[in-house]
């Protein structure tokens, strides 16, 4: 990978130069990778000829753009349905002016795109959010709030297929489905569609130009895929005579009709001779989400994350870690710069882009869990504390609210005699214990208790190594407790052993279980 530094990057020098030479930049949506090899020749080729005069784009350039989306997508456009622009965001500001009028109401489908909010909003128009709906970390589209939002004064709505940040591909039938909606509201439909080259195993992407809705306009250009944004170069697809006049007059008003040499180049030689690139670039691509996605629910399970069909973009929930700012705390604590969530939609998400070395991936995740383990907390309590509250709640949660057990079996009156344990992740309970000595070098754990909503997330077995740890300290050598019984295999992979028959202790099967040290 080429040191991007000092190149007047976004992505790298702006951040540096803002935040500090220590800081990994995960954020803006481009890759650190060279652009494919035949893309860099031809530039330094083109380059070579010495003269960078007015240009205009001839019928190689729009030929090259329709085989590929008859070989890639497997859909045959004409020539004349392509129209030119600087930039995907330009020409979508461009559309939002040609085929709108201020006060008119605009639908996108947050969390979604920056740019998308500031377009309308900034052109007069009245955002209409059709927020996706979230099951788990898997979004889809909530096709019944987007009907039931178009009214008379609706009159655009912007898809975003790759979506950015979520990292769907669109299933036919979603998009079959959008379509119709679309269709009987005859309503524009403008689909941004700059990643759809970017697809991983086990998933297709489905231009919306395959549906037939002589309303629906791509918009797309080789920036993502060929990483080369900075040659500000796009395309729009628009089947309709009408609107695509009317959008070339828009085009023509503002003088926007030159030629960047490079960028015209590029999605030529990109188009024509990049398909294998782009087959291994994916490869490498596929190959840091997994590592990502792994890595963040196995280190760091208290953060949601997509495991994107598309994009090389990851779209991180920290909602459970109560965090009001989660791309400043890893900026801070992490040293690692995302994307803000809020900027999307969503505030308590942050946007991770991994096309980058799996060096630099792996240094900014190892960072960032460092970062979150050391939010960690674990207290040594007597019950005079005023800490201690919270692990009698917690406890009360569990046992007496969630297994039913009598309050006052509960609470036994042994408290006072014992130590107590809380366990504490970004300054929320989360778990609690509590421990006897009931011989010279022998101490008993009762009370392990883990909040429901943190459970399978590692606090389970947090919370008892560390107790081992501050017990053998003190000269333990010996710890036995009672487990009910449906969790004893749990303490059997902490190195205890049952001994003795199973018992009932509060109408539960407990077992007695030991671990020697």
């Amino acid at each position: 990978m080429v040191d991007r530094r000092k190149t007047s990057s976004v992505k790298w020098d702006m951040i540096l130069k803002l935040h500090g030479e220590d800081v990994l930049p995960l954020w803006i949506a481009d890759m650190d990778f060279e652009s494919c090899p035949a893309l860099v020749e031809a530039l330094k080729k083109r380059a070579e000829h010495g003269i960078f005069g007015y240009t205009f784009k001839d019928e190689d350039y729009y030929k090259t753009i329709m085989d590929w989306y008859l070989k890639r997508y497997g859909v045959k456009i004409k020539r004349e349905w392509i129209v030119d622009g600087p930039g995907v965001i330009p020409m979508l500001a461009l559309l939002l002016n040609a085929l709108t009028e201020p006060g008119d109401k605009v639908m996108i489908q947050p969390p979604v795109y920056p740019p998308f909010f500031r377009l309308i909003a900034s052109n007069g128009r009245i955002i209409v959010e059709n927020r996706l709906k979230k099951d788990g970390m898997y979004y889809t589209m909530d096709f019944e709030d987007l009907e039931s939002k178009i009214d008379e004064k609706t009159k655009m709505l912007i898809l975003c297929n790759p979506h950015n940040p979520v990292g769907r591909v669109w299933k036919k039938e979603e998009l079959e489905r959008l379509v119709e909606i679309v269709r009987k509201h005859n309503l524009v439909l403008v689909s941004d569609e700059i990643h759809g080259d970017i697809v991983y195993t086990g998933h297709k992407f489905v231009s919306i130009l395959n549906f037939g809705y002589d309303k629906a306009i791509v918009l797309n250009s080789a920036g993502k895929t060929f990483n080369v944004p900075g040659l500000t170069n796009s395309y729009g697809i628009i089947k309709d005579e009408h609107l695509r006049n009317i959008y070339n007059v828009w085009l023509a008003r503002f003088e926007l009709t030159n030629v960047n040499i490079f960028g015209m180049e590029a999605l030529k030689v990109a188009y024509s001779e990049c398909e294998r690139w782009v087959d291994e670039l994916l490869q490498i691509l596929e190959k840091n989400r997994n590592f990502a996605v792994d890595f963040i629910k196995k280190q760091m399970p208290l953060l949601d994350c997509t495991t994107p069909e598309g994009t090389f973009l990851l779209w991180i929930d920290c909602g459970k870690t109560k965090l009001e700012n989660p791309q400043k705390f890893f900026l801070e604590k992490a040293r690692v710069y995302l994307n803000d969530g809020s900027a999307f939609g969503d505030p308590l998400c942050v946007r991770l882009n991994f096309a980058t070395s799996f060096e630099i991936l792996s240094e900014a995740l190892k960072r960032m869990k460092k970062a979150y383990d050391e939010q960690m907390e674990f207290l040594v309590l007597r019950s005079d504390s005023k800490e201690f509250e919270k692990c009698l709640k917690i406890r009360e949660e569990v046992f007496v609210k969630e297994q039913g057990i009598d309050k006052s079996l509960e609470v036994d009156g042994k408290d006072q005699e014992a130590l107590h344990y809380l366990l504490k992740h970004f300054s929320i309970p989360v778990a609690t214990a509590r421990s006897r000595k009931i011989e010279e070098d022998t101490y008993k754990i009762e009370r392990v208790a883990v909040l429901k909503e943190y459970r399978k997330l590692g606090y389970g077995k947090t919370i008892m190594n560390k107790i081992e740890e501050y017990l053998m300290q003190k000269g333990a050598k010996k710890f036995v407790l009672n487990s009910q019984l449906w969790i004893a295999g749990f303490y059997e992979r902490l190195g205890y052993e049952k001994v003795g028959e199973i018992f009932e202790e509060a109408g539960i099967p407990h077992v007695r279980m030991q671990k020697m040290v």
